[in-house]
């Protein structure tokens, strides 16, 4: 499968997308005060390492419980290193340093095969294999591993295996099915759609964009000459007319008719017109790139952000397309034409290579008319 994915020339890597911001949880069930010592609101904290909690101020002080590892109480008060909590009714003290905020639950997907551990360490005793592209939901964090659940089991790994979901349930209207160019908001949606869309019908069917001249006389049978003896060789026309021959290798390979290779030709033409006119800077490495909107409103682009330009100019030219990834490292526009589904390369995948990308990729963009695609 990931043969199939770098043969695609135009697809570049995933790397580059944006993480949902991070919320503490507030809580107002217990309004305990503490004398002598600074209030806060009551939150959920969740405690670090085993510790076990004190009458007072205190590892003196008479213990009144131990808590094991992550496990989830109620900060009341602080009082220098020391926080007051509540734990299942019960009320006492513990170093400030054993605890860190309890996260609002958030689903997540994990973009590498990776193990699950009780602690944030590798050193700790894994609980469960994660698979890549797993939908988890993050509950804690603690400097750089968060905390997760899955499948029944919770544990911990790095943070920066996470990705937010794909889908955003705030895009409610949308013209090509699912498709929405990566966007967070319906505003950005309907800005992304309407730029293209005007430079669509203003420019898709102008001649600057078709056959030009040398392709037309090389499908009437003209040929360039690779002969280095002849005069001819290295004229300008020559080249020009061996470039065009070249070209239109899709079609003379019998991989493409004629009708659909010229309008893959007119479409990607059109696409280097809006990437040429909304010029974006290539940035690595920017978790918070992956729209349309990143590129032709924020002029910031990458792999993905790349892909789903591509992806909206398809849909309006009549083509439909998905956005797949092997869930690591590559992200892969696939089109549907008159021949079959296709990527970089003109050539039609076999039915059993779509079988391999349904059951190995993940999804960045769905198809029109579903969740699969159809072959």
């Amino acid at each position: 499968m990931r043969q199939l994915l770098k043969a695609s020339i135009s697809f570049g890597l995933i790397g580059c997308l944006v993480l949902s911001p991070i919320e503490f949880v507030p809580s107002t069930d217990l309004t305990v005060q503490a004398k002598s010592a600074s209030t806060t609101g009551t939150a959920e904290r969740v405690t670090t390492e085993y510790t076990k909690v004190y009458a007072s101020r205190s590892k003196k002080a008479k213990v009144i419980l131990s808590l094991t590892f992550g496990t989830t109480v109620y900060q009341n008060a602080t009082s220098g290193s020391w926080t007051k909590i509540t734990y299942k009714g019960r009320t006492g003290w513990v170093p400030s340093a054993t605890l860190m905020p309890s996260l609002n639950s958030t689903e997540y997907l994990v973009n590498r095969t990776t193990d699950l551990y009780a602690t944030w360490s590798t050193k700790g005793k894994r609980v469960t294999t994660v698979r890549s592209w797993s939908h988890v939901v993050k509950t804690g964090e603690y400097g750089k591993w968060s905390r997760v659940r899955v499948g029944g089991k919770t544990g911990w790994l790095p943070t920066s295996y996470l990705r937010a979901p794909y889908s955003n349930n705030r895009i409610t209207r949308t013209v090509y099915g699912s498709h929405t160019y990566g966007v967070d908001t319906q505003a950005e949606y309907d800005a992304v759609y309407k730029r293209v869309k005007a430079e669509f019908d203003a420019k898709y069917d102008s001649a600057e964009f078709g056959f030009d001249s040398y392709m037309h006389r090389v499908l009437n049978g003209e040929r360039g000459t690779e002969d280095r003896n002849d005069p001819n060789f290295r004229s300008l026309e020559n080249a020009d007319l061996l470039m065009a021959e070249k070209a239109l290798a899709p079609y003379f390979e019998g991989r493409m008719s004629l009708k659909t290779y010229e309008k893959m030709y007119r479409t990607d033409n059109f696409l280097s017109y809006v990437h040429s006119k909304y010029k974006s800077n290539n940035v690595v490495g920017d978790k918070n790139l992956k729209s349309a909107y990143d590129v032709l409103f924020r002029g910031k682009a990458d792999c993905d952000s790349l892909e789903q330009v591509k992806s909206l100019v398809y849909d309006l030219a009549g083509i439909d397309n998905v956005v797949v990834g092997d869930g690591v490292t590559h992200a892969v526009l696939m089109f549907k034409v008159d021949e079959g589904w296709m990527g970089t390369g003109s050539k039609a995948y076999t039915k059993s290579e779509i079988d391999s990308i349904n059951s190995n990729n993940v999804y960045l963009s769905y198809t029109q008319k579903g969740a699969k695609i159809s072959y």
